[in-house]
Protein backbone atom coordinates (compact mmCIF):
# COMPACT_ATOMS: atom_id res chain seq x y z
CA UNK A 1 0.00 0.00 0.00
CA UNK A 2 1.23 3.66 -0.50
CA UNK A 3 0.95 5.40 2.98
CA UNK A 4 0.75 9.03 4.15
CA UNK A 5 1.83 9.56 7.21
CA UNK A 6 1.67 12.42 9.44
CA UNK A 7 4.23 13.17 12.06
CA UNK A 8 6.92 10.76 11.03
CA UNK A 9 9.91 12.82 13.24
CA UNK A 10 7.81 12.00 16.37
CA UNK A 11 7.97 9.00 18.67
CA UNK A 12 5.11 7.34 17.51
CA UNK A 13 5.68 8.05 13.65
CA UNK A 14 9.16 7.20 13.40
CA UNK A 15 9.00 3.76 14.67
CA UNK A 16 5.65 3.31 12.65
CA UNK A 17 7.63 4.30 9.57
CA UNK A 18 10.12 1.77 10.15
CA UNK A 19 7.60 -0.76 10.93
CA UNK A 20 5.04 -0.41 8.00
CA UNK A 21 8.67 -0.07 5.34
CA UNK A 22 9.81 -3.46 7.01
CA UNK A 23 6.28 -4.88 6.12
CA UNK A 24 6.67 -3.66 2.37
CA UNK A 25 4.92 -0.37 2.56
CA UNK A 26 5.66 2.71 0.41
CA UNK A 27 5.49 5.65 3.07
CA UNK A 28 5.25 9.12 2.69
CA UNK A 29 6.64 11.09 5.44
CA UNK A 30 5.13 14.32 6.51
CA UNK A 31 8.49 16.23 8.31
CA UNK A 32 7.81 19.42 9.98
CA UNK A 33 11.77 20.20 8.48
CA UNK A 34 13.62 18.52 6.95
CA UNK A 35 16.41 18.15 9.48
CA UNK A 36 14.23 16.36 11.60
CA UNK A 37 15.11 13.09 9.16
CA UNK A 38 17.64 11.07 11.64
CA UNK A 39 18.31 8.53 8.60
CA UNK A 40 19.67 8.26 5.78
CA UNK A 41 17.55 7.83 3.16
CA UNK A 42 15.84 4.94 2.19
CA UNK A 43 13.71 2.95 -0.11
CA UNK A 44 10.25 2.81 -0.06
CA UNK A 45 10.54 6.33 2.21
CA UNK A 46 9.64 10.24 0.80
CA UNK A 47 9.54 12.93 2.02
CA UNK A 48 7.43 15.66 2.15
CA UNK A 49 7.60 18.60 4.63
CA UNK A 50 4.83 20.87 3.17
CA UNK A 51 2.10 22.64 5.54
CA UNK A 52 -0.69 19.69 6.67
CA UNK A 53 -3.31 22.80 6.95
CA UNK A 54 -2.97 23.34 3.36
CA UNK A 55 -5.71 21.85 1.99
CA UNK A 56 -5.36 22.41 -1.15
CA UNK A 57 -1.43 21.71 -1.62
CA UNK A 58 -2.30 18.36 0.78
CA UNK A 59 -5.23 17.06 -1.02
CA UNK A 60 -2.75 17.30 -4.22
CA UNK A 61 -0.02 15.33 -2.26
CA UNK A 62 -2.38 12.77 -1.11
CA UNK A 63 -3.52 11.58 -5.21
CA UNK A 64 -2.90 7.84 -5.62
CA UNK A 65 -2.57 7.03 -1.30
CA UNK A 66 -4.12 4.80 -0.11
CA UNK A 67 -4.63 5.64 3.91
CA UNK A 68 -3.79 8.39 5.41
CA UNK A 69 -2.39 7.95 9.28
CA UNK A 70 -2.30 10.72 10.99
CA UNK A 71 -0.64 10.52 13.98
CA UNK A 72 1.21 14.17 14.49
CA UNK A 73 -0.19 15.99 17.58
CA UNK A 74 0.93 18.21 19.88
CA UNK A 75 1.67 16.63 23.38
CA UNK A 76 2.32 19.51 25.98
CA UNK A 77 0.04 19.56 28.94
CA UNK A 78 1.01 22.57 30.57
CA UNK A 79 -0.66 26.45 29.46
CA UNK A 80 -0.63 25.01 25.68
CA UNK A 81 -4.82 25.32 25.16
CA UNK A 82 -4.80 26.99 22.24
CA UNK A 83 -2.03 25.42 20.38
CA UNK A 84 -3.43 22.05 21.46
CA UNK A 85 -6.62 22.89 19.69
CA UNK A 86 -4.74 24.23 16.64
CA UNK A 87 -2.86 21.62 15.79
CA UNK A 88 -5.08 18.41 17.23
CA UNK A 89 -8.57 19.80 16.57
CA UNK A 90 -8.35 22.54 13.53
CA UNK A 91 -5.65 20.62 11.74
CA UNK A 92 -7.34 17.03 11.81
CA UNK A 93 -10.52 18.65 10.64
CA UNK A 94 -7.91 19.91 7.56
CA UNK A 95 -6.09 16.84 6.87
CA UNK A 96 -10.02 14.59 6.73
CA UNK A 97 -11.18 17.42 4.23
CA UNK A 98 -8.01 16.88 1.93
CA UNK A 99 -7.70 13.30 2.59
CA UNK A 100 -11.95 12.98 1.48
CA UNK A 101 -10.89 15.42 -1.23
CA UNK A 102 -7.94 13.18 -2.70
CA UNK A 103 -9.90 10.09 -2.64
CA UNK A 104 -7.72 8.41 -0.03
CA UNK A 105 -9.62 4.92 1.02
CA UNK A 106 -8.67 4.72 4.40
CA UNK A 107 -8.41 7.21 7.78
CA UNK A 108 -6.40 5.97 10.66
CA UNK A 109 -6.36 8.48 13.42
CA UNK A 110 -4.00 7.84 15.98
CA UNK A 111 -5.96 8.48 19.66
CA UNK A 112 -5.19 8.40 23.15
CA UNK A 113 -6.59 5.74 25.82
CA UNK A 114 -6.65 9.09 28.36
CA UNK A 115 -9.68 10.24 25.91
CA UNK A 116 -11.81 7.54 27.57
CA UNK A 117 -10.25 8.35 31.65
CA UNK A 118 -13.33 9.56 33.41
CA UNK A 119 -11.90 11.72 36.62
CA UNK A 120 -15.04 10.64 39.06
CA UNK A 121 -15.59 6.99 38.23
CA UNK A 122 -13.65 4.15 38.33
CA UNK A 123 -11.80 3.14 35.10
CA UNK A 124 -11.16 -0.60 35.49
CA UNK A 125 -11.41 -2.49 32.01
CA UNK A 126 -12.84 0.41 30.17
CA UNK A 127 -13.98 -0.81 26.78
CA UNK A 128 -15.61 1.46 23.48
CA UNK A 129 -18.76 1.18 24.16
CA UNK A 130 -18.71 3.36 27.22
CA UNK A 131 -19.50 6.95 26.71
CA UNK A 132 -16.58 9.44 26.11
CA UNK A 133 -16.21 11.61 29.30
CA UNK A 134 -16.52 15.64 29.51
CA UNK A 135 -12.28 16.23 29.59
CA UNK A 136 -12.39 20.14 29.39
CA UNK A 137 -10.36 20.52 32.30
CA UNK A 138 -7.22 18.62 30.73
CA UNK A 139 -6.76 20.15 27.52
CA UNK A 140 -4.36 17.35 25.97
CA UNK A 141 -6.99 14.77 26.58
CA UNK A 142 -9.45 16.84 25.35
CA UNK A 143 -8.01 17.85 22.50
CA UNK A 144 -7.34 14.32 21.21
CA UNK A 145 -10.78 13.54 22.00
CA UNK A 146 -12.49 16.18 19.65
CA UNK A 147 -9.65 14.99 17.29
CA UNK A 148 -11.13 11.29 17.38
CA UNK A 149 -15.00 12.49 16.91
CA UNK A 150 -13.98 14.69 14.22
CA UNK A 151 -12.41 11.71 12.32
CA UNK A 152 -15.08 9.28 13.31
CA UNK A 153 -17.77 11.43 12.29
CA UNK A 154 -15.90 11.86 8.52
CA UNK A 155 -16.31 7.94 7.32
CA UNK A 156 -18.86 6.73 4.98
CA UNK A 157 -18.97 3.93 2.51
CA UNK A 158 -16.07 5.70 0.09
CA UNK A 159 -13.84 7.04 3.27
CA UNK A 160 -13.41 4.48 6.33
CA UNK A 161 -11.91 5.90 9.06
CA UNK A 162 -11.30 4.20 12.61
CA UNK A 163 -9.57 5.34 15.62
CA UNK A 164 -6.46 3.56 17.42
CA UNK A 165 -6.69 4.42 21.30
CA UNK A 166 -3.16 3.16 22.78
CA UNK A 167 -2.88 3.15 26.55
CA UNK A 168 0.05 4.56 28.56
CA UNK A 169 2.61 4.30 24.98
CA UNK A 170 6.27 3.57 25.97
CA UNK A 171 9.74 2.55 23.97
CA UNK A 172 12.95 4.27 23.22
CA UNK A 173 12.11 7.79 22.70
CA UNK A 174 8.77 7.54 24.97
CA UNK A 175 7.57 10.28 27.92
CA UNK A 176 10.10 8.86 29.83
CA UNK A 177 12.73 9.88 27.77
CA UNK A 178 11.72 12.90 26.65
CA UNK A 179 11.36 14.52 30.08
CA UNK A 180 10.23 12.00 33.15
CA UNK A 181 13.64 10.06 33.59
CA UNK A 182 15.06 13.35 33.65
CA UNK A 183 12.83 14.48 35.98
CA UNK A 184 13.81 11.51 38.18
CA UNK A 185 17.30 11.95 38.23
CA UNK A 186 16.75 15.35 39.57
CA UNK A 187 14.49 13.95 42.60
CA UNK A 188 11.36 15.68 40.56
CA UNK A 189 9.36 12.29 39.94
CA UNK A 190 8.02 10.32 42.38
CA UNK A 191 5.04 7.98 43.14
CA UNK A 192 1.10 8.58 44.25
CA UNK A 193 0.04 5.80 46.41
CA UNK A 194 3.18 3.92 46.31
CA UNK A 195 2.16 3.45 42.74
CA UNK A 196 0.46 0.38 43.78
CA UNK A 197 -2.69 0.13 41.03
CA UNK A 198 -3.28 -1.19 38.26
CA UNK A 199 -2.58 0.13 34.65
CA UNK A 200 -2.51 -0.44 31.26
CA UNK A 201 0.12 0.30 28.54
CA UNK A 202 1.45 -0.19 25.53
CA UNK A 203 4.48 -1.01 23.83
CA UNK A 204 5.11 0.80 21.00
CA UNK A 205 5.87 -2.01 18.47
CA UNK A 206 2.59 -3.45 19.73
CA UNK A 207 0.59 -0.70 18.73
CA UNK A 208 2.66 -0.91 15.34
CA UNK A 209 1.34 -4.36 15.04
CA UNK A 210 -2.12 -2.98 15.74
CA UNK A 211 -1.58 -0.28 12.83
CA UNK A 212 -0.94 -3.30 9.97
CA UNK A 213 -3.51 -5.34 11.08
CA UNK A 214 -6.10 -2.12 10.72
CA UNK A 215 -4.67 -1.89 6.95
CA UNK A 216 -6.36 -5.17 6.57
CA UNK A 217 -9.48 -4.00 8.20
CA UNK A 218 -13.10 -2.95 6.72
CA UNK A 219 -14.28 -1.54 10.03
CA UNK A 220 -15.60 1.81 10.24
CA UNK A 221 -16.18 4.76 11.69
CA UNK A 222 -15.22 2.63 14.85
CA UNK A 223 -12.71 3.20 17.90
CA UNK A 224 -10.37 0.64 19.41
CA UNK A 225 -8.43 0.39 22.56
CA UNK A 226 -4.75 -1.37 22.21
CA UNK A 227 -2.55 -2.26 25.17
CA UNK A 228 0.04 -4.83 25.86
CA UNK A 229 -2.51 -6.84 27.47
CA UNK A 230 -3.17 -7.22 31.44
CA UNK A 231 -2.85 -3.95 32.86
CA UNK A 232 0.35 -4.67 35.71
CA UNK A 233 0.88 -2.62 38.48
CA UNK A 234 1.91 1.29 37.48
CA UNK A 235 5.13 0.84 40.09
CA UNK A 236 6.11 -2.37 38.64
CA UNK A 237 5.95 -1.10 34.69
CA UNK A 238 7.47 2.32 35.77
CA UNK A 239 10.54 1.34 38.10
CA UNK A 240 11.52 -1.03 34.99
CA UNK A 241 11.21 1.15 32.55
CA UNK A 242 13.18 3.59 34.42
CA UNK A 243 15.68 0.90 34.84
CA UNK A 244 16.00 0.70 30.92
CA UNK A 245 16.73 4.22 30.34
CA UNK A 246 19.45 3.97 33.24
CA UNK A 247 17.21 6.51 35.17
CA UNK A 248 17.12 6.77 38.77
CA UNK A 249 14.11 5.32 40.35
CA UNK A 250 12.07 7.06 42.25
CA UNK A 251 11.54 6.39 46.60
CA UNK A 252 9.05 9.10 47.39
CA UNK A 253 5.11 8.76 47.74
CA UNK A 254 2.12 11.01 48.17
CA UNK A 255 -1.19 10.44 48.97
CA UNK A 256 -3.69 10.13 46.35
CA UNK A 257 -5.44 12.56 47.55
CA UNK A 258 -2.83 15.31 47.91
CA UNK A 259 -2.30 15.06 44.80
CA UNK A 260 -4.95 17.03 43.23
CA UNK A 261 -4.75 20.43 45.32
CA UNK A 262 -0.99 19.90 44.98
CA UNK A 263 -1.05 20.04 41.14
CA UNK A 264 -3.19 23.19 41.85
CA UNK A 265 -1.13 24.64 44.05
CA UNK A 266 1.88 24.73 41.31
CA UNK A 267 -0.01 25.23 38.43
CA UNK A 268 -1.32 28.89 40.43
CA UNK A 269 1.90 29.37 41.34
CA UNK A 270 3.64 29.29 37.70
CA UNK A 271 0.45 31.11 36.63
CA UNK A 272 0.62 33.86 38.57
CA UNK A 273 4.13 34.27 39.79
CA UNK A 274 7.19 34.72 37.77
CA UNK A 275 8.71 31.42 37.86
CA UNK A 276 10.37 30.21 35.08
CA UNK A 277 10.14 27.02 32.89
CA UNK A 278 6.80 24.62 33.63
CA UNK A 279 5.44 23.20 37.40
CA UNK A 280 6.48 20.00 38.54
CA UNK A 281 3.39 18.61 38.79
CA UNK A 282 0.26 19.62 37.32
CA UNK A 283 -3.44 18.16 36.83
CA UNK A 284 -3.43 16.37 33.53
CA UNK A 285 -0.42 14.80 34.89
CA UNK A 286 -2.84 13.55 38.11
CA UNK A 287 -5.06 12.56 35.99
CA UNK A 288 -2.83 10.40 33.60
CA UNK A 289 -0.47 8.47 35.13
CA UNK A 290 -1.83 9.01 39.51
CA UNK A 291 -5.02 6.83 39.00
CA UNK A 292 -5.54 3.60 38.26
CA UNK A 293 -6.44 2.85 34.81
CA UNK A 294 -7.11 -0.40 32.50
CA UNK A 295 -8.46 -1.00 29.17
CA UNK A 296 -10.61 -4.25 27.39
CA UNK A 297 -9.00 -4.86 23.87
CA UNK A 298 -11.45 -7.60 23.43
CA UNK A 299 -12.70 -5.62 20.57
CA UNK A 300 -9.24 -4.77 18.64
CA UNK A 301 -9.31 -8.61 19.17
CA UNK A 302 -12.11 -9.80 17.57
CA UNK A 303 -12.58 -7.16 14.91
CA UNK A 304 -8.87 -6.61 13.87
CA UNK A 305 -7.32 -9.56 14.97
CA UNK A 306 -5.02 -8.09 17.34
CA UNK A 307 -2.91 -9.54 19.49
CA UNK A 308 -0.07 -7.89 21.64
CA UNK A 309 3.07 -9.46 20.46
CA UNK A 310 5.91 -8.01 22.27
CA UNK A 311 5.65 -8.84 26.33
CA UNK A 312 6.86 -6.57 28.81
CA UNK A 313 10.10 -7.74 29.24
CA UNK A 314 11.23 -8.53 26.06
CA UNK A 315 10.69 -4.24 25.03
CA UNK A 316 12.51 -3.25 27.96
CA UNK A 317 15.27 -5.53 26.92
CA UNK A 318 15.37 -3.61 23.44
CA UNK A 319 15.36 -0.27 25.02
CA UNK A 320 18.07 -1.43 26.64
CA UNK A 321 20.15 -2.51 23.66
CA UNK A 322 19.22 0.97 22.16
CA UNK A 323 20.59 2.58 25.48
CA UNK A 324 23.66 0.84 26.15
Amino acid sequence: MKIFLTGASGFVGSHLTQSLITAGHKIVGHYRLPHSINSKPQLNLEVWSGDLNDKQSLSKRLQSVDVLIHCAAEMKLWNYEKVLHETNVLMTKNILESARQAGVKQFIYMSDASIAKAPSIPNLEVCESRALPSLKDFPYSHSKSQGEQLALQAGDETFRTLSLRPASLWGKGDLVDRSLGKAADLNKFGWFDQGDYPFSTCYIQNLCEAVKKSLLSESNRESFFISDGPAVPFRQWMTRRLKAGHYKVPTLSIPRFLAWPLARFTENGWKYLPLRGEPPLIREMVHLIAHPFSVSIQKAKDQLAYEPVYEMEQGMLEIEKMTD
